[in-house]
């Protein structure tokens, strides 16, 4: 097993290092500009003679010349197989946000030869510099966005990939630096070729920043001698902190890299310090490799971590209505840690049944519901026989002609007798036999998506016990925003009508769970004959750094029986339950519990609910998501639904009518309501990931006290707030108009509030003088609403 990650190095121009020279097993990857300063003096030259013939009068189109063989510093070569690849290094001397459109059109020109060169050479990707004016930020990446887009759909594919370098953080605004990329890539509209290369900082990142840039597409991890140390062998070495890093990024395997499919760590800066370290040069490169080699072993030893796999996104499966593939049932059968749990389930409730069915005479029935090629009913089988069941009837029920065809050869070979066979849709099949234990496989990535509440209760309705045992018995379904661009860019270009309207399973794509808790949003239960397939919830999400959010992600948790769960939530996380008495979970009254993934189990990879557009939150908000689950009886249909909203929570020091407010304005003198007006609260937009002073709001004119006292004159004169003035005692706010319209009065129960508690949209004033305003700052619309998109036909 190797990870898709190389090493790179950036020579000192003129030294020994060349692309010539043959590739050795220390680096993969050269780090060079394109062009030299020569060719920066030709270009200045000929931008001097245009602005001259202007001035003169003459107008004509600027021109850039293209760079000859004395301009570059990658001269053209044979491709060799031994050669280390190239990385170029484009223009920094450019300026692609100055506000002189000649300087801008010249800079789109340098580069534009220099990506024409980068592209006859093979180079796969180009390193663009930062921007120098962050107060220019837009310019910056609309001359960034005609770069991408100068290709035609031919030409796209041997386009090089265009990575803009930066800083991993700032010590003022640790997000300052992802907030500039995200403003750049949304001007660009997620464009696959941006990327962006990453300078290793020399103290510790904070948590939340790395996880961060992990799910973003980071081509190249750029790494100073300078942040090295010198252990007590005198060899150069990164610090704890940054070797973590590396491996990080080295688990995502690169996934995040839609077109390069590979990250290189490029060392730079390494003839300044060579001399005073052991080993010179070599060490520096050495000391890279090995970190790569061991977080290779690392990667190797841990079963859940798998050489790389191409990223996936996937609509989810529907096996009700298309039949599964052969190499899927194949697929799925190798997860022998599922299946083992299962046997585990089954043991135990066999165990229970066969105590408490020891005085019958009729046999033990088990239901295999949704029997596939049969992994569920061997471990039935298995169960029943060391148990010494001897009176046991084991009905494997399936609806596909060609899964059939498997479960007879596996009845002929070893079940004989002891299995019926039943082809049927779970929903469709009648029978007359009452079942002991029901077992069934029909859950999805979100649990509930592949229509187990529905075939399951069709089974309690009409073929269960009271006694009758299902596994699994209950299983919950859980949300949290992530930020996910990858999951956008790729929605954006796949080739399916309305992609961000569906649910799409993803495998092996770089997510980051932006929210500080993993939320549950419903659960159903087998054992209690629930009859509501329907579902809606509405789940507030704290979110403490600023982010973008492209989607909801869904885990499950599922109880098969006898303290025996299934888990795909993350390791780590915390998760907050929806009502924890009845939560799949656990059985403790616990609020919250930490997220586990059932180790080395496969069967099932998260689902996104995706977003039309991302949806940017700032530091301390909050993220509200109303979600239902839809089952329509009359269409015969199921379908998801959702939406998000953000909020803010303003302190106020007291809670005041807008009435009392205008009353105050007519008693406070001039100079308070000066004061007052000076010192409202204005809204301002998102920084951008720049460090920008917004100018203070003054008005758009100055009223004279003259002016003014007309004013309130003219108010006293048309002020008719008593009761003299010709209006009757008993104001009605506006809402209390309303609620007399209709009968309503907030001081009784509501009308639907059916459990007889109070309205829980309710609250008393708390005694203290401090209020929390919960303002709202955005909201989407709803999504596939009426299943119009996105359904699954239960005919």
């Amino acid at each position: 097993m190797k990870s898709n990650v190389f090493v790179g190095l950036k020579p000192v121009l003129g030294s020994v290092v060349s692309t010539c020279e043959p590739k050795e097993d220390r680096y993969d990857y050269v780090l060079h500009p394109i062009t030299n300063s020569r060719y920066r003096d030709r270009v200045k030259s000929t931008f001097q003679e245009h602005r001259q013939r202007h001035l003169e009068g003459q107008n004509g189109i600027l021109e850039v010349p293209e760079p000859q063989l004395k301009d570059l510093c990658m001269l053209p070569q044979s491709l060799k197989r031994d050669a280390p690849a190239l990385i170029g290094l484009l223009a920094s001397w450019v300026d692609l946000e100055s506000p002189d459109p000649y300087v801008q059109e010249l800079s789109l020109q340098v580069l534009a030869n220099e990506q024409r060169y980068a592209t006859f050479m093979s180079i796969k990707q180009l390193i663009l510099a930062p921007p120098k004016n962050l107060a220019h930020l837009n310019r910056y990446a609309l001359m960034v966005a005609r770069l991408l887009h100068q290709w035609n759909d031919a030409e796209e594919n041997e386009a090089p990939v265009l990575s803009i370098s930066l800083p991993f953080f700032e010590d003022s605004d640790p997000l300052s630096t992802w907030e500039l990329w995200c403003t750049v890539r949304k001007i660009c509209s997620y464009h696959p070729r941006l990327t962006i290369s990453l300078a290793l900082p020399r103290d510790r990142v904070p948590t939340h920043v790395l996880q961060r840039w992990l799910a973003e597409p980071v081509t190249c991890l750029l790494v100073s001698s300078s942040i090295f140390a010198t252990n007590q062998y005198n060899y150069p070495v990164l610090n704890k902190y940054n070797q973590q890093i590396i491996f990080e990024f080295q688990k995502v395997n690169a996934s995040s890299q839609p077109k390069l499919s590979e990250l290189c760590v490029i060392l730079h800066g390494v003839e300044k310090y060579a001399f005073q370290v052991k080993g010179g040069e070599a060490a520096y490169l050495e000391y890279i490799n090995y970190l790569l080699k061991r977080g290779d072993k690392i990667m190797l030893a841990d079963s859940n971590m798998h050489a790389f796999v191409e990223p996936r996104v996937m609509p989810p499966l529907d096996p009700y209505s298309t039949d599964i593939s052969n190499a899927v049932y194949q697929n799925f059968e190798q997860d022998k840690t599922k299946y083992h749990l299962y046997g585990k389930a089954i043991i135990k409730a066999l165990h229970k049944l066969k105590i408490d069915l020891a005085a019958s005479k009729s046999p033990l029935v088990i239901l295999v519901a949704g029997a596939g090629r049969g992994p569920l009913v061997d471990e039935a089988f298995k169960a029943a026989t060391e148990l010494k069941i001897i009176n046991f009837r084991i009905i494997a029920l399936e609806k596909s002609s060609r899964a059939i065809l498997f479960l007879q050869k596996r009845k002929h070979e070893y079940w004989k007798d002891c299995v019926e066979i039943a082809k049927n849709d779970i929903c469709s099949w009648r029978s007359d036999v009452q079942i002991d234990l029901c077992i069934s496989e029909l859950l999805g990535s979100f649990g509930c998506n592949e229509l187990s509440p529905e075939c399951l209760s069709h089974v309690e309705r009409y073929n269960s016990k009271p006694s009758t045992i299902f596994i699994p018995q209950s299983y919950s379904s859980f949300i949290a925003p992530v930020s996910a661009p990858l999951l956008h860019q790729t929605l954006k270009r796949i080739n399916v009508q309305d992609p961000s309207e569906k649910p799409w399973v993803i495998h092996n794509i770089p997510y980051c769970i932006t929210s500080t808790k993993v939320n549950e949003v419903w659960s159903f239960h087998h054992t209690s004959n629930e009859s509501q397939l329907s579902k809606s919830c509405v789940t507030d999400f704290k979110i403490k750094n600023k982010c973008e959010i492209h989607g909801l992600i869904g885990f499950f948790n599922a109880s098969l029986f006898g303290g025996v769960y299934l888990s795909i939530l993350p390791n780590g996380t915390t998760v907050k339950l929806a009502n924890a008495s009845n939560s799949s979970l656990s059985s403790t009254s616990d609020a919250y519990l930490k997220g586990e993934h059932t180790p080395n189990m496969e069967s099932w990879s998260p689902i996104i609910f995706p977003l039309r557009q991302p949806f940017f939150l700032s530091d301390d908000s909050e993220l509200e998501v109303f979600m239902t689950r839809n089952h329509d009886y009359s269409k015969k249909k199921f379908w998801y639904e959702w939406s998000v909203s953000s909020f803010v929570y303003l302190v106020m020091a007291e809670k005041q009518s807008y009435g009392a407010q205008q009353a105050e304005k007519h008693t406070l003198p001039s100079a308070q309501k000066s004061s007052q007006q000076n010192n409202k609260l204005y809204s301002s937009p998102p920084s951008m990931g720049i460090k920008s002073t917004f100018a203070q709001f003054q008005p758009s004119a100055i009223v004279s006290d003259e002016a003014q006292n007309l004013v309130n004159e003219e108010d006293d004169m048309f002020d008719c707030s008593d009761s003299e003035s010709g209006f009757l005692n008993g104001y009605q706010n506006g809402w209390k108009s309303v609620q007399d319209i209709h009968g309503l009065d907030v001081n009784n129960v509501p009308v639907f509030d059916l459990n007889g508690g109070r309205d829980s949209r309710s609250c008393e004033n708390s005694a203290g003088e401090e209020y929390h305003v919960r303002v709202k700052t955005g909201v989407t619309e709803m999504q596939n609403v009426g299943g119009e998109s996105y359904s699954i036909n239960l005919r």
